[in-house]
């Protein structure tokens, strides 16, 4: 019996398809003046525009695995697909830093909101997986491994094991190290030191008026910031992502040691992330750092990011975000083409040798 995962380019069409049923309704909802989950302070038009687009996105989705879908021109499924596919992508902002959150708060600010994040991040990778099977299998390929072969009987195989090409690995260092100056300022407020102006003590009287729970605090009080320490296991998912031993557990990872790396488990955390950071810390920079650099726009008047002070602040975070968000896409996108399974004959070496080309 054929397993779930090689089944994949047959049953993810029908399951994008039972999805955008679930997302056209929520954002109907919306439309109608609900605002329970909604990510639109005021969604109104913009919802309409959405589930239309969704519905869409759907019907493709349902028609991609099926004969209606080869006898419409190719370009109808795969602009509905992607387009559905980024409008959830979309969605899923601010999950990781709710996620976060959770982790070391216990709670997040707006449930519903957060769930809408989730649901958004599910259906933003079935959507890529229908449109995906459909982009190959138009094109006399491979649904599954995306290369063309002639074998009917095959059965996936791991790929050889490879590090990222010398420009993904140059921008997965550029992007570790644009966390240098926000590890470096969290980590003097922790230590209660003081930067651009600001004092330990003022930060961790502010987590305390937010509600930031008894772990966050403690961490403080040892030194350590909660997302100096998220920032840290962001920059070992890069590394891991450009380098082989992401790919095989090595043998400082008893006992997994030597056993492949199921390829799910850096790309779930790696396209959130890049999803969510990059287009933060871009957008942020455009419109949020360059305006008072430019004299466009006055400084930040909130709390302690006020002044110059506050706007050194929020480059260090916004920098990061940008550069660590572009950095992990890349390393993503790489992640995921040097992985990719291979279709090979049954019976032959390894699984057997890879069908002809």
């Amino acid at each position: 019996m054929e397993s779930v995962g090689r089944l994949w380019p047959r049953w993810a069409g029908y399951a994008a398809g039972a999805w955008s049923v679930g997302a056209v309704g929520v954002a109907l909802y919306w439309a109608s003046g609900g605002e329970t989950g909604s990510p639109l302070a005021d969604a109104g038009a913009a919802a309409w525009v959405i589930a239309a687009f969704l519905g869409v996105g759907g019907i493709m989705a349902v028609s991609s695995v099926r004969d209606v879908g080869r006898q419409m021109p190719r370009w109808w499924p795969l602009t509905g697909l992607w387009t559905a596919c980024v409008l959830a992508g979309a969605g899923t902002f601010g999950f990781v830093m709710n996620a976060l959150q959770l982790v070391f708060d216990g709670t997040v600010d707006d449930w519903p909101r957060f769930a809408v994040e989730f649901l958004c991040a599910v259906g933003a990778a079935l959507l890529a997986g229908t449109a995906l099977a459909y982009q190959r299998g138009t094109a006399g390929r491979c649904a599954r491994c995306g290369r063309a072969h002639t074998g009917t009987e095959t059965v996936k195989a791991p790929p050889p094991v490879s590090a990222a090409p010398r420009a993904v690995r140059w921008a997965a260092y550029g992007g570790a190290l644009g966390f240098a100056p926000y590890v470096a300022m969290k980590t003097t407020w922790a230590l209660g030191g003081s930067f651009a102006g600001i004092e330990g003590e003022q930060v961790v009287a502010e987590f305390e008026r937010n509600g930031a729970s008894g772990l966050v605090l403690t961490l403080e009080r040892y030194g350590l910031d909660f997302t100096t320490l998220s920032a840290l296991a962001g920059v070992f998912l890069l590394m891991g992502l450009t380098h082989a031993w992401g790919q095989v557990f090595p043998r400082w990872a008893p006992p997994l040691a030597g056993r492949r790396v199921p390829r799910w488990l850096p790309l779930a955390p790696a396209w959130l992330g890049a999803l969510t950071l990059g287009p933060y810390g871009v957008v942020g920079t455009v419109a949020y750092l360059l305006p008072p650099v430019l004299g466009l726009r006055d400084l930040p008047h909130d709390g302690l990011i006020s002044g110059w002070s506050g706007w050194t602040v929020a480059a260090c975070g916004i920098g990061a975000f940008a550069a660590y968000g572009v950095a992990l896409g890349a390393a993503a996108w790489s992640y995921q083409r040097r992985t990719r399974p291979l279709c090979v004959s049954p019976g032959s070496p390894g699984g057997g040798a890879p069908s002809a080309p």
